[in-house]
């Protein structure tokens, strides 16, 4: 025990990683919140919008509105403060102030947005689980690498970070896991029924290109290929930094097909952020991707 504590105050996870990390999931949410109208994503009036379905009850229920941005001003205005929040993390500068101010940015669009995709949830999770890391990051600028000695905020920062890692290796074991309950992913044809659907699936043009492959017989290795890549994403919390970091590439291009197929731009940039964080945890990819080795 006393040499793992040693380990965790020697270990210093204060690097410009976690910059990359947060900016990442500061974009995504900058692109949403900048992109959309507030009267659809956040349509607390419940008014029925062309092509847009109400889902929840207007007595849907939203806790500690008092905390919400969005309900202690006007909307409008609120918006506006998320914005600068989110440019200020962006620019990587005093993260113990802008850790807390992220986390309170991503609550608020979380807790009054109707509309919600994957990527803002993420990055809901993710702001919270990081405050323990921005609040004992000793920097001024998160951009800037700064050695530092052993020391107890290490020991919180690590424990935050495998927490991390968990959140992380659990996504991928759920959604694995789940595709097991579906008729289309046990026999093998998901990806053409959900590349092809007329409504989810790609665009026309893509649609035809991908059928030249999910229409034969290649497409049960598309299929079971997913399933069998999410569970090994998912059991890298188990393998050393070099195995793990084979993997930072196939992943982001599995989320890169996902998005030419569906378009989920804002999921792809915050699961972005988490590969990082889960499988890059020596920094080797991040400085190699950010030319700092130079």
């Amino acid at each position: 025990m006393t040499a793992i504590i040693a380990y965790l105050k020697a270990r210093n996870i204060h690097t410009p990683r976690l910059a990359v990390a947060r900016f990442l999931l500061a974009l995504g949410l900058l692109l949403t919140v900048s992109s959309n109208s507030l009267d659809i994503i956040a349509n607390h009036g419940y008014t029925q919008l062309y092509g847009y379905t109400i889902r929840h009850s207007p007595h849907f229920y939203r806790p500690f509105q008092s905390l919400d941005l969005f309900t202690v001003m006007p909307p409008a205005a609120a918006k506006a403060v998320v914005i600068i929040i989110l440019l200020l993390v962006m620019s990587g500068f005093y993260p113990r102030v802008t850790g807390v101010l992220h986390a309170w940015a991503c609550f608020s669009i979380h807790n009054f947005f109707i509309i919600n995709n994957g990527g803002d949830d993420l990055a809901f999770v993710l702001s919270f689980m990081l405050l323990p890391i921005c609040l004992t990051d000793p920097r001024v600028n998160t951009w800037k690498r700064q050695d530092s000695p052993p020391a107890q905020k290490n020991i919180i920062a690590n424990v935050a970070m495998v927490a991390v890692w968990v959140q992380a290796a659990w996504t991928y074991f759920d959604a694995s896991y789940a595709k097991l309950f579906t008729n289309q992913w046990l026999n093998g044809t998901a990806v053409y029924y959900y590349t092809s659907h007329y409504r989810l699936g790609a665009p026309d043009w893509l649609r035809h290109i991908n059928e030249m492959i999910t229409l034969t017989p290649f497409v049960y290795v598309l299929t079971w290929g997913t399933l069998l890549l999410e569970l090994l994403l998912a059991a890298c919390i188990f393998f050393p930094s070099r195995i793990k970091r084979k993997f930072i590439l196939p992943a982001m291009f599995f989320h890169f097909l996902i998005v030419i197929n569906f378009g989920l731009i804002t999921f792809f940039i915050s699961i972005t952020a988490m590969l990082l964080l889960y499988l890059d945890d020596d920094d080797v990819f991040t400085r190699k991707l950010m030319f700092w080795d130079r």
